[in-house]
């Protein structure tokens, strides 16, 4: 079971990685060519409502809704019924996104003509023209993903963000200077290729639906009994599944507030602490709905908290020392990949800030992707929704009363501790729901791995400097340098750290390598086995 997950999460992490690679460069690319200005708040909040709604429905609602329904008619009624009760999904959603965009349309249209806006917020809603249709595409790219990551295809769905960051990338490059010196114009021609890149994904699905046999089509079957348990399922799971996501919109809506560049600042703080949870924690969730949704289905409830368990210590490993070293190196972090042109030294600071503040919950977001998608492979929604309306209501809480002394970096803390809430919340009530989940294992090895993360994000604040005052060049060189040596000398220093704590999922990584290479076959059976 292990073996496979982490294949499977492996699959799905390696284009991940390919993705948050490139979302790097294309954010280096953006920020040397708009900076922290008002034009680039405009474009980012209105990017941002397209793509948090297709995070609802690709990494949210939809899918944790979905996804364990069709695997339960995959596994009892087989392929043909379960891809047609796909297509009457297929059908359901593609009508209401149609009328949503289209009341979207209408209203943006109405306010532009109806009331006079200060210019951030007439941007805003021009580059909502262009981008509200983007999220037809990605939607339905989105359910497609989910059919395919069913029968445990994660190649061709995991391609989506990469091609909208190359495209992303080429646009910043080679089409937006065709839009003269107005940064209004070349934003709008940016939105314009995002558009084009939402086609593109959607497209790319198709030929991995037809090798699998299935074929896109209407069918208007609305009496369905899956149809039901989705639409239990899928409204509670907006809040109790995206409740990071929301939090995040709710910042960036205040921001406005702030004042100039503060919804810049939070988008590049940002972006660098989802580097580390979407290379391997959404990954993993990904990679662990089918997983523990078949386990559920066919009553392996000891496999299915197995699973559970283990993803959970897996992605702590990854992402508390990427916690410790993102706090201990955000600033020359962000001085190496993003000042220069348009991003100054005060964007640095303000940037600076808004990582420290939301790395601090970077362990939560982490887990509550994971956590929630056990409470959802039993198809219980309410439960991760009753404690994300909680975690909501303190987010806005905390937001009121620290953005006037924090500004945009009070934003970004109310943010991590809400989640932090939510996180804890959500194990409390895990635990109480199926009784012997191995919480005390899962604590024992996050204090483990805390200690080991907590000496070397000291070890690489203390040696960057040391690299950087000894090595000759310019200032990029040095950075460079600084980062580079410094991360990789703290990163074997982790891992000999998590060796003298005795860290079990050191060792289960190991054991898993060598099984893969089929070093030692007397360990075959590891993946069935409790650590």
């Amino acid at each position: 079971m292990k073996r496979k997950l982490l294949k499977a999460a492996g699959v799905v992490g390696a284009f991940t990685l390919l993705s948050r690679v490139l979302g790097m460069i294309r954010d280096i690319v953006s920020a040397k060519s708009f900076g922290t200005t008002w034009q680039w708040d405009a474009f980012i909040y209105a990017f941002m409502l397209p793509n948090f709604m297709r995070r609802l429905v690709g990494e949210g609602a939809l899918s944790s809704a979905f996804i364990p329904i069709y695997a339960e008619v995959l596994e009892k009624e087989g392929k043909e019924a379960a891809f047609r009760f796909a297509n009457i999904v297929f059908t359901i959603l593609s009508l209401g996104l149609v009328t949503f965009l289209l009341l979207a349309e209408v209203f943006i249209t109405l306010s532009l003509k109806s009331f006079e806006l200060p210019q951030v917020i007439r941007l805003t809603f021009g580059l909502l023209h262009v981008l509200f249709p983007y999220l037809f595409f990605i939607s339905l790219c989105a359910l497609t993903a989910g059919i395919l990551n069913s029968h445990r295809h994660f190649f061709s769905p995991s391609l989506g963000p990469a091609i909208l960051d190359i495209v992303w990338i080429l646009a910043v490059i080679w089409i937006c200077p065709l839009g003269g010196p107005k940064a209004e114009d070349r934003v709008f021609l940016l939105a314009i290729c995002l558009l084009v890149s939402g086609v593109i994904q959607l497209w790319i699905q198709l030929p991995f639906l037809n090798r699998l046999g299935f074929r896109p089509k209407l069918i208007f079957d609305f009496l369905h009994p899956g149809l039901r348990k989705i639409g239990n399922l899928v409204l509670p799971a907006v809040l109790g599944f995206a409740v990071t996501q929301i939090n995040i919109l709710v910042d960036a809506t205040l921001a406005f507030w702030v004042g100039e560049g503060a919804n810049s600042s939070l988008w590049y703080g940002n972006r660098l602490m989802q580097f580390p949870l979407g290379v391997f924690a959404i990954a993993m969730g990904t990679a662990l709905l089918p997983t523990v949704s078949s386990h559920t289905a066919r009553q392996e409830l000891e496999e299915a908290k197995r699973a559970l368990s283990f993803s959970l210590r897996v992605v702590f490993f990854i992402v508390l020392p990427s916690t410790a070293g993102l706090i201990a190196l955000r600033t020359p972090i962000i001085q190496l990949l993003f000042e220069r042109g348009e991003f100054d030294a005060l964007s640095t600071a303000r940037t600076s800030f808004v990582l420290l503040c939301y790395t601090i919950g970077l362990f939560a977001f982490s887990g509550q992707k994971l956590i929630v998608t056990g409470f959802y492979s039993m198809q219980d929604t309410k439960t991760p929704m009753k404690t994300g309306v909680l975690a909501l209501v303190l987010n806005l809480i905390l937001n009121l009363i620290l953005m006037r002394p924090l500004r945009e970096g009070g934003l970004a803390l109310a943010t991590s501790i809400s989640g932090i809430f939510n996180f804890l919340f959500l194990v409390y009530l895990f635990q109480k729901k199926i009784g012997d989940f191995p919480i005390r294992e899962i604590i024992t090895s996050a204090l483990r791995l805390l200690a080991a993360s907590l000496i070397m994000g000291i070890f690489s604040w203390y040696l960057f400097g040391v690299i950087h005052n000894m090595t000759n060049g310019g200032d990029t060189f040095r950075l460079l340098i600084g980062v580079f040596g410094s991360v990789t000398l703290s990163v074997l220093l982790y891992l000999g750290l998590c060796f003298l704590f005795r860290v079990p999922e050191m060792h289960e990584a190991i054991r898993w390598f060598r099984q893969s290479r089929g070093v030692d076959e007397r360990l075959e059976k590891v993946g069935e086995e409790p650590l």
